[in-house]
């Protein structure tokens, strides 16, 4: 079986402008950790793209790689990859709708895509949208404002104040203001570039990620991480996580698996590798961010399990989240970024 194992940052979809340090690191690392789990399955023929500015892959020799130098190569090697693949497995972030654009076109194809629907997809990439959903089902979630919108939705917030895109990728163009003068400052000088902002209050607590598999029917819980966040100039940094590093006190795997479930209903059509962002602030739990794809607490999950979560993945496609084991070995894996 022929799978094409797309990671966008480092395909090369970038060849003609500079590559952004932490995603291509981050992408990167990603792209690594899961085909060293995929070559460790019987039957799969891996289909690689490479930006010629990164280093070789390890074990390139295993499997299909087509390095890239420049943009024409990159849209005749990714059509010919989705077309020869049985199946495709896409990375990439949702900010510009790229997530969604490229699994639509994968569809379009005929080939299998192992994702979720692309109607979740765009839900869970639109932070404006997904806050509707979510509290419409009743899950909680951090109050959320268009930013063009701000003069007349107006909320207060003690702790401060967050603006970062409404279709962003992890911290990317993130900000924090101390207060709502801050704010006010901050929105007035950028006025011509609020149409894909949103404002969140800051939220102090636990950052906490779920890395979870789902299928059409259920949900699974593999790890509930912490994670490493800092302010850096104002910016709010990903510095990594510690994969299962959440202690039962802190949220038990029972509570972690109710709010997947609730969110699983409330966005039909997750799929396959889903990440779940949350806020626990004394006794409350607030959903941030849904990520229809693997994220990068996926670096440290084989070691954290002691399982291969590509085996998984394909043991969830053949049986159903039914089928996978009800005890999974759960170690604190750090993960750096």
């Amino acid at each position: 079986m022929k799978l094409f194992l797309y990671e966008h940052i480092t395909s090369g979809a970038l060849i003609d402008e500079p590559l952004p340090t932490s995603l291509a690191r981050e992408g990167n690392d990603m792209l690594t950790a899961i085909v060293q789990d995929l070559i460790q399955l019987a039957n799969i023929e891996l289909i690689l793209l490479r930006d010629i500015r990164l280093d070789p892959l390890e074990n390139s020799a295993t499997h299909q790689l087509y390095t890239i130098d420049n943009l024409a190569c990159f849209h005749r090697r990714y059509l010919d990859a989705i077309n020869h693949a049985d199946m495709v497995l896409a990375i990439a972030p949702e900010t510009d709708d790229v997530l969604h654009k490229i699994q639509q076109q994968i569809l379009n194809s005929g080939t299998q895509l192992l994702a979720s629907h692309t109607e979740a997809t765009q839900i869970s990439s639109d932070k404006y949208l997904c806050h509707q959903i979510l509290t419409a089902n009743g899950i909680s979630s951090p109050t959320t404002v268009k930013a063009s919108e701000w003069s007349l939705n107006k909320f207060s917030s003690a702790t401060g104040f967050i603006i970062k895109p409404q279709d962003g990728a992890g911290c990317i163009d993130t900000f924090f203001m101390t207060d709502s003068s801050t704010l006010n400052t901050w929105l007035e000088s950028h006025s011509n570039d609020l149409n894909n902002a949103i404002v969140q209050p800051y939220i102090e607590g636990l950052t906490i990620s779920l890395s979870l598999l789902a299928d059409h029917n259920d949900i699974r819980v593999l790890a509930i991480n912490q994670q490493n966040m800092t302010l850096n100039n104002d910016k709010l940094v990903f510095l990594g996580s510690i994969v299962n590093g959440v202690t039962e006190t802190d949220l038990s795997f029972s509570q972690a698996t109710k709010i997947a479930q609730n969110i699983h209903r409330a966005i039909t059509g997750l799929w396959g590798f889903v990440g779940i962002d949350l806020i626990i602030h004394q006794d409350e739990l607030f959903v941030v961010d849904i990520n229809p794809r693997l994220t990068t607490s996926y670096i440290g999950l084989k070691q954290s399990l002691n399982h291969n979560p590509a085996e998984l993945l394909f043991t969830m496609m053949e049986k159903g989240c039914s089928a996978l084991p009800q005890q999974l070995q759960r170690q604190a894996i750090e993960v750096k970024v």
